[in-house]
């Protein structure tokens, strides 16, 4: 089984096809012809890293690893460590709760870029000092904002929050945002 995907990790109302691959090109075409009165167009995979950062979505391996509790990237809503049941780490998951944390996941507005936009790993620093790094980053085209996801010391992980990030050797000052700033209500994805 193949997937068609357009969707929900993009921040629009969406569809996953699943099919076998020799259908791949048929339901494609066929797709194309009916929303060709609506102007479909296909898009790419920068389109939808774009899309997704807008929306604040994590990826695995950036976002979600093994350097970072589900917590500290901010995915307690998936997490509930006040119910009966039990899973596997949920013990020491508590206990690192209790310890603390060191990293808080973060929306950046990255400003004064002109032709690079972060990518994922830059650090970021405040007033000099090293305080945590970039996961993702690229251009927000809804939002018209070179924009920057990562994970940084929770003292400084406030909305309004003022850091540099290093991107190509230099720095340039970032904005921690509310999370998902395009479409913050979910609007889109209830059609």
């Amino acid at each position: 089984m193949k997937k068609l995907y357009a969707g929900p990790f993009v921040g629009e109302m969406g569809w996953e096809l699943h099919h076998p691959i020799e259908m791949q090109s048929y339901i494609f075409d066929a797709i194309m012809r009916a929303g060709a009165q609506f102007e479909i167009k296909p898009f790419g995979i920068r389109a939808m890293d774009s899309m997704r950062l807008e929306k604040s979505y994590r990826l695995i391996r950036r976002e979600m690893s093994i350097e970072y509790s589900a917590l500290e990237s901010g995915l307690q809503r998936f997490v509930r460590l006040d119910k009966a049941c039990d899973f596997i780490g949920k013990s020491a998951l508590s206990a690192w709760q209790e310890r603390g944390f060191s990293n808080k996941f973060v929306t950046m507005e990255v400003h004064n870029v002109t032709d690079a936009d972060a990518r994922g790993s830059e650090a970021l620093y405040k007033d000099g000092e090293l305080i945590g790094r970039a996961t993702s980053g690229g251009y927000g085209f809804r939002l018209q904002k070179s924009l920057a996801l990562g994970l940084v010391r929770p003292d400084l992980a406030e909305v309004g929050s003022q850091l540099e990030i290093d991107i190509l050797g230099e720095r340039y000052p970032v904005t921690v945002l509310a999370e998902s700033p395009f479409d913050p209500e979910n609007a889109a994805l209830r059609g």
